[in-house]
């Protein structure tokens, strides 16, 4: 009977502990109201990243199960605590939130290219797209869209660009996997001038190291 009470009493213990890193992972994504990582909700529940990440699991499970306007989202590995899509016209109307802005055909082409291929330099992009995309890819920066996560070890070290978190709740998806399958067709196709562009940028480093050593 002792022993089974030890375990009882465990038992609740971590019943306790994991209601707690549920109620503190909900806290912390109020006070951020932004994505928050699994290491930011580890530090906070005095947690590991596996315990953090079961607890805001069951945090989206708790949103889920409940009538609510808000709900919890899986955003590229990090969470976050927002208002639920069928509710925003309201909130716009009364608080004057600031609408989400319409793209272009040009814009939504060269988000795509970024969301399917990222880390992407412009180059890469333009590759693909046959045109120049500064204003394209300046545009999804200012939008919040997209961002610069790096730069290319290559010649004049390129920016690379990657979609944000912003991205990830805008389209209600929850990773890159969550993204629509592009046809076999179009993807080899991207595949070959995403390769091109890269072998490009190699005989172009290629080429510079050899000038140098000759002079």
């Amino acid at each position: 009977m002792e022993i089974y009470g030890q375990i009882s009493m465990t038992e609740d213990q971590e019943d306790k502990d994991l209601r707690r890193y549920i109620n503190t992972a909900e806290a912390l994504l109020f006070a951020f109201g932004r994505a928050v990582s699994l290491q930011e909700i580890g530090k906070a529940c005095g947690c590991d990243q596996k315990t953090a990440k079961h607890a805001a699991e069951l945090l989206i499970e708790r949103y889920e199960s409940m009538d609510s306007g808000l709900c919890v989202k899986e955003l590229n590995g990090k969470y976050r605590l927002c208002t639920r899509k069928e509710y925003y016209p309201g909130l716009v109307n009364v608080l004057k939130l600031e609408r989400k802005p319409v793209l272009s055909e040009v814009v939504m082409e060269t988000l795509a290219i970024i969301a399917y291929k990222h880390p992407v330099t412009k180059a890469e992009i333009e590759s693909i797209r046959g045109v120049k995309s500064d204003h394209a890819v300046n545009k999804l920066i200012d939008f919040g869209l997209v961002e610069e996560t790096g730069r290319l070890n290559a010649p004049g070290r390129p920016a690379l660009f990657a979609p944000t978190d912003e991205f990830y709740s805008r389209f209600d998806l929850k990773d890159k996997d969550s993204l629509p399958k592009p046809g076999p067709e179009l993807e080899a196709e991207i595949d070959e001038e995403v390769k091109a562009e890269l072998q490009s940028f190699e005989e172009s480093e290629k080429s510079a190291e050899t000038i140098e050593m000759e002079t």
